[in-house]
């Protein structure tokens, strides 16, 4: 599950101290060096950076989804779940 994410719009902006921690910037490189679990990795300008629970940074090209959309979709099921279960009991 993502917990944070983040645009990188280039160096001109303030980062996330959390982006700070996992990244580094290399001299003449237009790329921000995300270190991922796969290794160092470029990340371009308008990217998206995104940390999960376990900790692990992860690029995506659009804006990954965040946990709000996970917490509601397991809400949504549970409340199917108690709805179906009510029914057969009805039955």
């Amino acid at each position: 599950m993502i917990v944070k994410s983040w645009k990188f719009t280039g160096f001109d902006k303030d980062m996330p101290e959390w982006i700070q921690k996992n990244t580094s910037k290399r001299r003449g490189s237009y790329y921000i060096w995300v270190h991922t679990q796969q290794g160092e990795l470029p990340a371009n300008k308008d990217q998206w950076i995104a940390i999960d629970l376990k900790g692990h940074v992860h690029i995506f090209d659009n804006k990954p989804d965040g946990i709000a959309k996970e917490i509601l979709a397991g809400i949504v099921f549970a409340v199917f779940i108690v709805a179906l279960l009510v029914f057969m009991l009805a039955w």
